[in-house]
């Protein structure tokens, strides 16, 4: 999937960051898979340490969008590892971004897909079914909301109310 720079979508729409339409997450994210470059609408979980919900997201068909996992930044444990990185793959997302650690890297970087998160940790997480779908997340003091649009490259993550365009 061909992306738009968030560098060029920044410059292009001044009034958009200023009234909070477009919004810039910290620079705290690793890059990993090989889509250095995704977007898509976005696709909301908040969980903590517990996998269950997401494993069941990516189950679903993606087609194109993105899913953002609120894992309340613990990097106590894995939310994301190779078998779910191929699935993501297989169903069709175009990308995964996880307030939280992923493992299996080697097999995650090997997925044509985009892949964001604050790090890597070897152990997996618990598997209770705990958390909520489709809700307003917090991500760095970034509020996001379902439905909205995620705009992901080298340069770093953009959260747009709307679809953009040059």
């Amino acid at each position: 999937m061909a992306s738009l720079a968030t560098a060029e979508l920044c410059d292009a729409n001044p009034s958009l960051l200023a009234k909070g339409e477009i919004r810039v997450l910290q620079p705290i994210f690793q890059m990993y898979g090989q889509s250095r470059a995704f977007y898509g609408q976005v696709v909301t979980l908040k969980v903590f340490e517990d996998n269950v919900l997401v494993r069941e997201m990516l189950e679903t068909p993606g087609d194109g969008r993105v899913l953002v996992i609120d894992g309340g930044g613990s990097m106590r444990c894995a939310l994301v590892g190779g078998n779910l990185g191929q699935l993501a793959q297989n169903m069709g997302w175009a990308g995964v971004l996880v307030n939280g650690c992923i493992r299996d890297v080697y097999e995650i970087n090997g997925c044509d897909i985009g892949v964001r998160a604050l790090g890597s940790h070897p152990l997996k997480s618990n598997k209770k079914g705990l958390g909520e779908k489709h809700v307003t997340v917090n991500i760095g003091g970034t509020i996001i909301h379902d439905g909205e649009w995620l705009y992901a490259d080298s340069d770093g993550i953009l959260i747009s109310s709307s679809e953009l365009s040059l």
